[in-house]
């Protein structure tokens, strides 16, 4: 049988419940709908910038990295949301997009393959040992591709070498913008090596391998020459 006590304290359960306003994402109770629509939570924030491109790049390299490296089916957004890794991952993201990372993907896999620490992914060193490695396996013609995409963004294009400074040239080949290929065999870009500071020039010899490059170099002379046709006009 209900006693008086036991009903009030249903009654007024009942009417807490009813006038409750529950945040959908992280599950704290309000009393007032409007206070709830004020309301802000760090998975409310998340799920609203779903669709920003740091976050969809952040996602897609949480779910590769647990597809490599944990052997998992593929992820959901939801598990990326309630992830403790989340903001490490769109750290690393944003990261990618502010260098224009040479490839995204490749360099994820990169970093898995490495065991690079996740708080070191979004670091310069890790991504100037990516981009030596990475130089060393793509093709001559991909690497003069992705120069031209670059240095066509630049006011003085035709005669980029005349007038780039020493400065902007180490830094591209650092960030793999200007591959070795074109380093060592254009005429053009040897002469600006031989006109930088030399503070630049130790910047693009240390990002550069030489032992290997000398050896790929002589060992590829159509190559060589495609490079030196396009950049120099010359073979």
């Amino acid at each position: 049988m209900t006693t008086a006590q036991q009903l009030v304290t249903a009654i007024g359960s009942v009417k807490l419940k009813k006038n409750t306003f529950k945040c959908e994402y992280c599950k704290k109770s309000f009393q007032r709908e409007g206070t709830l629509l004020a309301h802000s939570c760090e998975k409310k924030r998340r799920w609203q910038s779903k669709d920003n491109q740091d976050v969809l790049v952040g996602f897609s390299s949480y779910d590769l990295f647990y597809r490599i490296e944990m052997q998992s089916k593929p992820k959901e957004f939801k598990d990326f949301v309630d992830s403790q890794y989340y903001t490490a991952f769109v750290k690393y993201a944003n990261y990618c997009l502010n260098i224009r990372c040479l490839d995204q993907e490749a360099f994820t896999r990169w970093l898995i393959k490495n065991k690079a620490k996740l708080k070191d992914w979004p670091t310069d060193k890790m991504y100037l040992l990516f981009v030596q490695d990475h130089c060393k396996r793509e093709s001559v013609e991909r690497a003069l591709e992705r120069f031209v995409e670059h240095a066509s963004e630049t006011d003085y294009f035709s005669a980029f070498w005349e007038n780039a400074s020493g400065y902007l040239i180490a830094e591209w080949c650092e960030m793999g913008k200007i591959s070795p290929w074109i380093m060592l065999s254009s005429k053009r870009a040897q002469t600006a090596l031989g006109n930088m500071p030399d503070e630049c020039f130790a910047r693009v010899a240390n990002s550069i391998d030489a032992d290997y490059w000398g050896k790929k170099t002589k060992l590829s002379p159509h190559d060589t020459n495609f490079v030196q046709e396009m950049i120099d006009g010359t073979t």
